[in-house]
This record gives structure tokens, C-alpha cells and sequence, in this order.
């Protein structure tokens, strides 16, 4: 015969009695509750510690905004200084023109060739003034649709300023809030840790440490473990429903207690019914 499996462990293996008697429910619904603020502790101090990643976060879509913004206004200030240096061009080649009108009214052209050379020489000054007139039309036409694209740049600044303004307060806004939850989830636990036996504190300590902050688990109707999901005897779900002792599963260690479906006892005339015997008797059958 091969070795047992692990869903058919003995008694002995499958349980740890930490204690027993007519408080033990008491200090396993307490228990219930000790985790339940342990849990939260943990979300609420875990979210306090992520408000700053938060807060950079949402700082986020305002420095796209901001890089946009410079950018643009980069943009913007190479084209106007490209636009005035093109004007400056173009006031230089016309005292060009006029320099070279100017030799003809002075009569300093003497012979055809000159003139023809001298001609020739204006036609040339007069097209380089058309090319600057052509590149200083482009020049404005993109100076002024920068100018367009940087104001409303700014004017996404301005509204990620104020949506991130928004979002920071809440947040910083939110750490009185959390702290307050803090210091009463901690005035519950020092209430609840009073109020159970130290011994079964110290175990709960040492498994919560050990089950990453989940010391207890449930058993669900269908005898499985919510924790490790592996099947418990029925014989311990039956005790695990009584609570009658604290009892702890063999696969993952965790104090167990019931999860499922509570059981509805109704007195039939007027007798007294023994439930612990009706749940011995459902688990023999």
C-alpha cells in the first residue's frame, strides 16, 4: 500500500489544538476580526506610503504639457529670429538695388558693355529680393502658426496646472484621512489582542508573519481550504463547524474556521435540539 494522500491525513497531522473550551468561538470570531484590521492596516498604510508615487504620478500629464509648451515656444523663438534675419536680408538687398539705381543716375555706366553688365547685375539683385520676399511670406505664415500652437500650449499648461492642483490636494488631502483610520484600526486591534488568550495571540503573530499577513483561512461548504484550496477531512470540517476548539490546516498550517452557508436549526415542537449531535451524525453519514 502506497502512502496516504494528502486529503486523507490522520487527525493527528491535520490539526493543531491550540485550545479548547466554551471560549473558543468567542476568541475565533475575534480572531476573524484581529485579521480583518490586520488586512486593512496594511491597505491603509500601503496606500499612505504610495501618495507621493501618486502625487508624481499625477504629475505627469502636466510635465507633457510643460515639454510641449517649451518645445513649441523653441520652435517659435528659432522662426522669429529666422523671420527677422530674413527681414534684415531684405532691407539689404534693397540698398542694394538702390545702390546700383543709383550708379546709373550718376552716370558712372560709360560704355554698352557696362551697361548691359550693369543690367544684368540689377535683374540678379532684383530676383535674390524675390527669393527673401518668398522666404519671409513662408516665414511669417510659420511664425504665426506657432504663435497659434504655443498659445494654446500654454493654455494646456494652465489646465494640467489646474487639474494636477486638484489631484495633489485630494491626495495630500487624504492623509489625515488614512492616518485617522490608522490610529482607530490600531486602538481596535489593541482591544481585540487584549481579549484573546496571549498564547493563540503569539500563534496568530508567528502565521500571519509566515502566510503573508493571512493567518487564518476559511472552510467553504464544499470542505476546501479558501487559503490553499486543498480538501479537509470531513471529520474536521465538522469540528471546524462546531468551533469548539481552535484547529489549524494540515496543508497550509492557517487557523481554520467556517465559511459556508450557516447551518439553520428550527426546534421541532418545542424540543431541544442537540446541534453538535446533528453535525457528528451528518458527518458519520
Amino acid at each position: 500500500m502506497g502512502p496516504p494522500s494528502r486529503h486523507r491525513a490522520t487527525s493527528q497531522e491535520a490539526v493543531l489544538e491550540l485550545s479548547n473550551g466554551p471560549f473558543v468561538k468567542d476568541d475565533l470570531q475575534r480572531l476573524i476580526a484581529l485579521q480583518e484590521i490586520d488586512l486593512r492596516l496594511e491597505e491603509s498604510a500601503e496606500r499612505k506610503r504610495r501618495i507621493p508615487e501618486m502625487i508624481e504620478a499625477a504629475r505627469g500629464p502636466l510635465q507633457s504639457a510643460q515639454a510641449n509648451r517649451d518645445t513649441l515656444k523653441q520652435e517659435f523663438d528659432a522662426a522669429t529670429k529666422e523671420r527677422k534675419a530674413c527681414e534684415q536680408d531684405l532691407v539689404a538687398q534693397e540698398q542694394t538695388i538702390s545702390k546700383l539705381a543709383d550708379r546709373a543716375v550718376k552716370g558712372e555706366i560709360k560704355t554698352n558693355k557696362e551697361y548691359q553688365a550693369h543690367l544684368f547685375e540689377v535683374e540678379l539683385a532684383k530676383k535674390k529680393k524675390g527669393d527673401i520676399e518668398e522666404r519671409l511670406l513662408i516665414l511669417m505664415d510659420q511664425v504665426d502658426g506657432k504663435k497659434k500652437d504655443l498659445a494654446q500650449a500654454e493654455g494646456a499648461v494652465k489646465e494640467a496646472e489646474k487639474r494636477f492642483a486638484s489631484e495633489k490636494a485630494a491626495l495630500e488631502g487624504s492623509v489625515g484621512g488614512l492616518e485617522e483610520e490608522l490610529v482607530r484600526l490600531n486602538r481596535d486591534r489593541e482591544v481585540l489582542v487584549t481579549a484573546v488568550e496571549p498564547s493563540l495571540i503569539r500563534t496568530y503573530e508567528k502565521l500571519r508573519v509566515s502566510r503573508k499577513g493571512q493567518a487564518l483561512a476559511g472552510v467553504n461548504k464544499e470542505g476546501s481550504c479558501l487559503a490553499c484550496r486543498l480538501q479537509i477531512q470531513p471529520q474536521m470540517v465538522a469540528e471546524v463547524k462546531r468551533a469548539t476548539s481552535i484547529l489549524t490546516c494540515a496543508f497550509c498550517h492557517r487557523i481554520l474556521y467556517w465559511a459556508g452557508d450557516p447551518v439553520q436549526v428550527v426546534p421541532e415542537s418545542g424540543q431541544h435540539v442537540d446541534v453538535e449531535a446533528e453535525e457528528a451524525a451528518e458527518t458519520t453519514e
